[in-house]
């Protein structure tokens, strides 16, 4: 199974989501390399960020990958809420769901990138 890895999202805000109060969140989720990747959104309006891999090892950041995203609106008929959708440079995406009622979130598929592949379940932080 995928060894922990961390997913920490800073200066976002729900301001795009009509309905949810606004606030920084982060991501903690897995992969199947065991190193630790740190996900920085630059704060709105921007909709760019940095997927940080640090090497668990060392803590030294050993890659670095762009991403834009997107915090998708509201829909009380989804199963879960926020839904951020994450791109990369090569153009996958990977959009995470979240439960109103708990910190329990999941992605929608497998992203793998720079050999990393990231597993389905998540869990969101509220700051």
């Amino acid at each position: 199974m995928s060894k922990y890895i961390g997913i920490f999202a800073t200066a976002i805000s729900f301001v795009a989501l009509a309905g949810q109060p606004t606030g920084l969140f982060s991501f903690t989720g897995l992969a199947d390399n065991g190193d630790t990747a740190v996900l920085r959104f630059d704060p709105s309006p921007a909709t760019t960020g940095r997927l940080f891999v640090v090497d668990d090892r060392t803590h030294q950041n050993s890659k670095t990958f762009p991403v834009t995203y997107r915090v998708l609106p509201r829909d009380s008929k989804s199963e879960g809420n926020p839904r951020v959708e994450i791109t990369f440079p090569d153009k996958q995406s990977l959009t995470i769901f979240c439960d109103p009622l708990s910190s329990n979130c999941r992605s929608d598929g497998f992203v793998t990138e720079g050999g990393i592949t990231f597993a389905l379940l998540w869990h969101i932080d509220r700051h």
